[in-house]
């Protein structure tokens, strides 16, 4: 390596800007990534991350930019030459192909070493990958897997290791980007992850990481830049830096370390009673629910809580046991739940909950749709624009309007939307499953007001999170699960994330 390449950045982007019409989106950028580094990128929703990202790879073409790799000055022509540079993104929406085997999907896009020229030579394609994964630490997947076997994490690692490969017709990568790659992992996956992030940066790979979540940041990275309203509002060692100072760069305010515990009464009337239901995960589940509440459901990744939530609103059968809607006896469906003013939303808004081709008001409207009323659309065009319009107000989306395709919105805005559908019908029961994944510091804290606002109504919730904090300050009780039985009921008054952890682990640790 020469002196040059040691004394300067190994990329520098200047001057970077990126108008649509007359908004700008990206204001004077500058971006310098170190090798062997790991630099995040911070930003809220709609702050500029993804264009800068889009930029990078192509898809959208910069206004104006002054790059340099190494020092050199470059021509950035419609991405960044990738002669000069080896680049590779790692989105959180994985494209694998799940059928084909571990290393037929790193080996995708290169030449794939072949027998007097017209044979795959298996035998060689397999010893490269495990090259390949060995040199990432990554032991225990096997390049013979078909991809749809492994789990979420490991699919991850099989794409860092895709682009970590080297090959005669490739040029060796020196960058790597990643988009919020923990948006659907567990804590196991993302430490796991980490590992092999780390393992990279010793390889002398320079890695920007882009993310919301701030606890990621100070595990992982070296230095942070923080996008605002497309500028860079802070560039800096992560060393000294604080939380509080990472949220009030992204937002330009202070916010509150942790939403203050809520004091309500809740009202004696009960919404639902669930008696001794059971199915293939879970086991004899006996809770009541009341008008007003805001009932928890925590408990470590497979304890229960998306099935308790999915049984409820009728998307997975029960095999025993009995469910009371204001005192009556109900067979839960999805259907049914929602004629019974019972709405839903689901852990994973992309694949579960949005249909991403498709406009806020088609979004918003679905139940209506799904309940016979499809053939009366025509009838109702003004009203269903109207209750959208209202719907969508009533939890401040950020929207050009009505018709704007959905997948435009940034991930906190397309939660919003769930909300705005599952309030369609004024439920008196709202479920919801990790509402506040994927979004945000500052779309939390609106969620968090809308979820208030909406218990305050007298609307009984019950919710799973992941997020112990939160839990513990919107929550008037929570059910602690594990291996689908409830083994706890408490009051959060006076609760510490200390407690709720030690709870939630020791299961594990007596078995253990």
């Amino acid at each position: 390596m020469s002196s040059k390449s040691l004394n300067f950045p190994l990329l520098e982007l200047k001057e970077l800007c990126k108008s649509f019409g007359k908004v700008d989106v990206l204001k004077d950028v500058t971006l310098n990534l170190e090798s062997s580094s790991i630099h995040a990128l911070l930003g809220e929703n709609g702050a500029g991350k993804s264009t800068l990202i889009k930029i990078l790879s192509g898809v959208e073409k910069p206004n104006r930019i002054k790059c340099k790799v190494r020092g050199d000055e470059v021509e950035f022509e419609h991405a960044l030459n990738q002669n000069l540079i080896g680049m590779r993104f790692i989105h959180q929406e994985l494209q694998v192909i799940p059928h084909l085997s571990v290393a037929e999907n790193i080996l995708l896009g290169h030449q794939i070493p072949h027998k007097a020229g017209i044979f795959v030579d298996w035998e060689k394609a397999y010893k490269i990958t495990k090259k390949s994964l060995d040199s990432l630490g990554i032991k225990d997947i096997n390049p013979k897997d078909i991809m749809s076997r492994l789990n979420i994490g490991d699919r991850m690692l099989v794409k860092l290791c895709g682009a970590f490969v080297t090959l005669p017709n490739i040029k060796e990568a020196e960058i790597y980007v990643l988009d919020e790659p923990t948006a659907s992992l567990n804590r196991s996956e993302t430490d796991r992850l980490f590992t092999v992030l780390k393992k990279l940066k010793e390889h002398k790979k320079s890695i920007l990481y882009v993310s919301h979540r701030l606890d990621e940041i100070f595990k992982l990275a070296d230095k942070v830049s923080v996008l605002r309203d497309g500028q860079i509002v802070l560039k800096s060692d992560i060393t000294g830096l604080s939380s509080s100072n990472l949220t009030e760069a992204m937002t330009g305010r202070i916010l509150k370390n942790s939403l203050p515990k809520r004091h309500a009464s809740v009202n004696e009337d009960k919404v639902l009673d669930v008696i001794h239901i059971s199915n293939k995960r879970l086991k004899k589940i006996n809770f009541s629910a009341y008008k007003g509440e805001i009932l928890g459901l925590a408990g470590l990744i497979g304890s229960g809580r998306t099935e308790l939530l999915r049984a409820l609103i009728g998307a997975d059968e029960l095999i025993s046991g009995e469910v009371k809607l204001q005192g009556n006896s109900i067979k839960p469906s999805t259907t049914i739940m929602w004629q019974n003013k019972v709405s839903f939303i689901p852990e994973e808004r992309r694949t579960q909950g949005l249909v991403m081709n498709q406009s806020v008001m088609f979004n918003t409207a679905l139940s209506f749709f799904k309940t016979g009323a499809i053939f009366k659309i025509f009838f109702h065009i003004k009203h269903l624009i109207q209750k959208t319009k209202r719907s969508t107000k009533q939890v401040n989306l950020k929207s050009i309007g009505v018709d704007q395709p959905i997948w435009q919105l940034s991930g906190g805005n397309q939660q919003k939307v769930m909300f705005a559908r599952a309030l369609w019908n004024q439920p008196d029961l709202l479920l919801l499953d990790e509402p506040t994944r994927g979004v945000d510091v500052g779309a939390k804290q609106e969620i968090y007001q809308i979820i208030r606002k909406v218990s305050e109504s007298g609307t009984t919730i019950i919710m799973a999170s992941s997020e112990w904090t939160e839990m513990i300050s919107l929550c008037d009780r929570i059910l602690v699960l594990s291996e689908g039985e409830i083994l706890k009921s408490l009051e959060t008054d006076g609760m510490t994330e200390a407690n709720l952890l030690k709870l939630c682990y020791e299961p594990v640790a007596k078995v253990a």
